[in-house]
């Protein structure tokens, strides 16, 4: 990343130093764009410095949410539409009235298999898409319950967008989304660009978890056959992310990897032109960014308790968890990373540490945010007063 400090935003550049203060060895990445233009780009810390990337988890969720929001805008996929008329073998367990937007804002109840899935499948998209596709829900359908899909999200949408075009999902962010802009955010990453890949670290406090494998949370992790790899079954998040055979599958769900100005890059020139990346415009109208990006659901989550919102495939901003205004859209991963668009503020954000934090009242990805939002809003008033 080349380091970028606008007078505008040069005490969000202090915050992230202030931050790296508190905490030995600390290490992140942030990035804003802001009308279009790169106006910070900053790390600090050794582990992610220069033109490192690392595994961003579920900030994946977002990037492969846009791809989606491309098959709606091209009249592929319609949100209100059963997803079984895409994939009629979803239907299957009184999922037949299931719309796309249900299932992709967390709904569908299908978070994994009781026991979990083997090796073989859990990493085989297409595999776990047949088992998924067999399975009724775990709860009451058409209630407006919300479980968070850790895992079989990706699964869902990466079937879906087979269904639609016949490629994989990775191919057309590949095409229309990375490959164009020319950012650093992967899903499915080269293996030549593994000397830049740094590791994430494990979390500084990682409190043992006891995750039941038939609980609502344990389906959603697979926790009782943990995460497979060629080497054999994982039990930790980081671990999964920091293997090579991961990263080169680019799951859905979990598996991008990136470094923060790719995620903020692909996120302004999500609805807005950023010259500097050869954007003339938004790769989405108004009209679809608006319409994939609004809230469809809302409420405690089934697998961990947490208040939360939902969109088409991204994470909408809660009192919990405020990232951004109610037209933001993007979503955060388990390394307490977070990436979004803001067309309120025309902004593009990511943020990437090396570890998860653990349990803070407001995360700092979140907190950089707010303070974002308020220099962005401060600079608006100074403007019109002048």
């Amino acid at each position: 990343m080349d380091s970028v400090i606008s007078e505008d935003f040069a005490p969000l550049a202090q915050a992230l130093e202030a931050r790296a203060a508190e905490e030995e060895d600390y290490s992140a990445q942030l990035a804003v764009y802001h009308r279009g233009e790169l106006v910070l780009s900053q790390s600090v810390g050794e582990h992610l410095s220069g033109d490192a990337l690392t595994c961003v988890f579920s900030c994946t969720k977002g990037l492969g949410a846009l791809v989606v929001a491309l098959l709606v805008q091209d009249g592929l996929i319609d949100p209100a539409a059963p997803m079984a008329s895409y994939w009629p073998e979803f239907g299957a367990g009184g999922k037949n009235a299931l719309s796309v937007g249900e299932v992709l804002s967390h709904q569908a109840g299908v978070l994994g298999v009781p026991g979990g899935v083997p090796s073989q499948v859990l990493l085989n998209s297409a595999e776990y898409a047949k088992v998924l596709a067999s399975m009724p829900s775990i709860w009451p359908l058409g209630q407006n319950i919300v479980g968070y899909h850790a895992i079989t999200l990706g699964v869902l949408m990466e079937e879906l967008v087979r269904r639609v075009t016949g490629k994989e999902l990775k191919e057309i962010f590949e095409e229309r989304i990375r490959k164009p802009l020319g950012v650093d955010a992967y899903i499915g990453q080269d293996p030549a660009l593994e000397s830049r890949y740094r590791d994430v670290l494990p979390a500084a406090e990682a409190p043992a978890e006891f995750f039941d494998p038939f609980s609502p949370a344990g389906l959603a992790v697979n926790s009782s056959s943990g995460f497979a790899l060629d080497s054999g079954p994982v039990y930790n998040w980081h671990e999964l992310a920091n293997a090579a055979q991961v990263r080169e599958l680019g799951p859905a769900s979990m598996g991008g990897v990136a470094s923060a100005q790719g995620l903020a890059a692909i996120y302004a020139a999500s609805f807005g032109a950023v010259p500097s990346l050869g954007a003339s415009r938004g790769l989405l109208s108004e009209d679809t960014w608006s319409q994939v990006s609004t809230e469809l659901v809302y409420g405690h989550d089934r697998t961990n308790g947490l208040l939360q919102a939902f969109a088409l495939g991204f994470m909408k901003a809660t009192a919990r968890n405020s990232y951004g205004s109610i037209f933001a859209y993007g979503h955060d991963g388990a390394n307490s990373s977070l990436a979004f668009a803001d067309p309120a503020y025309q902004l593009g954000f990511g943020f990437i540490p090396s570890r998860s934090e653990g349990a803070r009242e407001t995360s700092t990805g979140v907190q950089l945010s707010q303070l974002c939002r308020q220099l962005i809003l401060a600079k608006g008033a100074k403007a019109k007063s002048s």
